[in-house]
């Protein structure tokens, strides 16, 4: 019995396999594991970066509800604000992924907000969807992290194509952000950015000139300041410029190359450059010195100053450049004539001139001096009393040729109403110097011994007797008072007297000339009363247009409007 039960023990053997190596029940947390992996790394890659913009303050930013936009696009939002300890305003950024290329070293953030800054408005769409900040990627490197935000928005991106330069100034005027930058009265250009250079003491403003007036700034061009109303009185007369509302709010510049100056090259970016305050200013700085003659002047120079213009026959030629008796040695000092230095411009010689009259240089000059070249002062406004020195050729001159520290003095005459005034004074005195009560007397006692004379021939034609003894008496005193009257009429005094009047009635009427319809100074004094009345009448239809339209000022005179005729006042 026992030995049937062992018997199959014998035959038996283990069934021996390996056991699974994954269990399909692990698949599921596999799969959950993998899906939360790819959920963290999809929220990292979505998440973007953060980025740290410094502002003043934090008006208008709220932590996550401040957007941030390039171009009105959402870019990212405001996360987080934080006060620093220097009391500025750290403002933490969360910028998406697909838009941190746009972040570049030279990107700038502002507060996209309403702003009414000089003659510009902007912003006023964010009264209805609120402030946000906004983004000018800029052309620099990325990578950057950390920005100082801008108080007030740039007029123009960094990727809009144009010119920037800098412009310095001592005396800035109203000139200030958003003012326009002209070129012959037409808007190339805004003024972007204003600072105040401590070191200098001057005032930088950046401009921006659009691209497609680029080729009208070269490295010859200057700008200069035009601010407020205008009224210029100068030799032409007046001007009057009334500019636009913006001008009048925010400035303008205007920019320009100078007559007589070749254009130039086109001017590279980022170039430092002069604010002159007026054109005036400004085409001073082209002056390019030439020839200089001393002028010795025995007369008031009240209204010529420093920079007054020098005329040859109405084209200037150059400028005064001194007023001093410094300008001779003072050993040869003589009060009574004022030292006056004029310069030539070699660039306005050559505009007005040909080149072989230029080149015959100093000897040139010495030619002309000997030929009869003068100065004299002339009045280039009655009203202003302005002076100019005018260049023209009177007499030969053989006098040796003068100079004063190897300056050439330039012979002068007076002319004008300071020649009127000196020949009349000359006529006075000559008349003064006449013995004319001398005279008086002497033909009074000739009208006296003419008039016994005619009494006797009358006594002598009716009287009956003695008639041929009174004739011969009658003759004797005609010939004896004949004879006094000859000695009078032959005298020296006599002869004087009639040549000093004629001389002086010459004279007088050389001196009047001018004076006449066809004389200078009466058309002078003709025009220059023209242009005061034109300048009233403007005067007069501008206060009558503001009268009647008060905001013509802001948006200037409608074309359409007709006029309504006024009844005289």
């Amino acid at each position: 019995m026992s030995k049937t039960l062992e018997e199959p023990e014998e035959g038996l053997h283990p069934d021996v396999r390996p056991g699974a190596r994954f269990n399909k029940v692990w698949i599921i947390p596999i799969i959950a594991l993998l899906l939360g992996i790819w959920l963290v790394k999809h929220h990292i890659d979505n998440q973007g970066e953060v980025i740290i913009i410094r502002f003043e303050n934090a008006d208008g930013i709220k932590e996550g509800k401040t957007e941030v936009k390039c171009r009105n696009v959402n870019i990212g939002m405001v996360e987080t604000i934080m006060l620093a300890d220097d009391l500025a305003v750290d403002v933490e950024v969360r910028v998406k992924p697909q838009h941190l290329h746009l972040i570049r070293k030279d990107s700038r953030f502002w507060v996209e907000k309403p702003r009414v800054q000089g003659a510009s408005i902007s912003g006023l769409g964010t009264l209805v969807s609120g402030a946000f900040l906004q983004l000018d990627p800029g052309i620099g490197e990325e990578g950057a992290r950390e920005f100082q935000g801008l108080e007030s928005p740039p007029l123009t991106p960094r990727t809009v194509q144009g010119l920037r330069l800098t412009l310095t100034a001592e005396r800035p005027g109203s000139i200030d952000i958003g003012s326009g930058i002209y070129y012959n009265d037409t808007l190339i250009g805004r003024v972007e950015s204003r600072s105040f250079n401590m070191d200098t003491r001057t005032v930088n403003f950046g401009i921006f000139v659009e691209d497609k007036y680029r080729e009208l700034i070269t490295d010859n061009s200057l700008f200069w300041q035009v601010s407020g109303i205008s009224l210029e009185v100068g030799p032409e007369g007046f001007a009057l410029d009334l500019p636009s509302f913006d001008t009048l709010v925010a400035g303008r510049i205007s920019v320009g190359v100078p007559e007589g100056i070749p254009p130039g090259e086109t001017m590279p970016d980022e170039m430092v450059l002069a604010l002159f305050k007026s054109k005036e200013e400004a085409q001073n700085t082209t002056f390019q010195g030439g020839v200089e003659f001393l002028l010795m002047l025995d007369r008031s120079l009240r209204g010529l100053s420093v920079g007054s213009p020098v005329e040859f026959r109405g084209l200037q030629v150059g400028r005064v450049g001194k007023i001093a008796y410094n300008l001779i040695e003072a050993g040869e000092v003589d009060i009574k004539k004022m030292p006056v230095l004029i310069q030539l411009d070699s660039r306005l010689m050559a505009t007005h001139f040909p080149a072989n009259i230029l080149d015959e240089g100093p000897d040139g000059f010495e030619k002309a001096l000997q030929a009869g070249l003068r100065a004299s002062l002339k009045s280039s406004n009655l009203l202003t009393g302005q002076l100019f020195v005018d260049l023209d050729f009177g007499e030969a001159n053989s006098d040796p040729i003068e100079k004063h520290y190897d300056l050439i003095v330039l012979p002068t005459e007076n002319t004008g109403l300071e020649s009127i005034q000196d020949q009349i004074t000359s006529l006075l005195d000559k008349f003064n110097q006449l013995e004319i009560e001398t005279l008086i007397t002497k033909v009074g006692e000739t009208s006296d011994e003419a008039t016994r004379v005619l009494e006797n021939v009358n006594h002598a034609m009716v009287s009956s007797k003695g008639v041929v003894a009174d004739a011969q008496a009658t003759l004797q005193e005609i010939s004896s008072a004949v004879k006094s009257l000859n000695a009078i009429l032959i005298s020296e005094d006599t002869k004087s007297l009639s040549t000093d009047l004629r001389e002086t009635l010459v004279r007088i009427n050389k001196s009047l000339e001018p004076l006449s319809n066809d004389g200078a100074v009466y058309g002078d004094l003709r025009r220059t009363m023209d242009e005061l009345r034109a300048a009233i009448r403007s005067i007069d239809r501008m206060t009558t247009e503001i009268g009647d339209k008060p905001n013509s000022l802001l948006f200037g005179k409608d074309a359409n409007t007709k006029k309504i005729p006024r009844a005289r006042r």
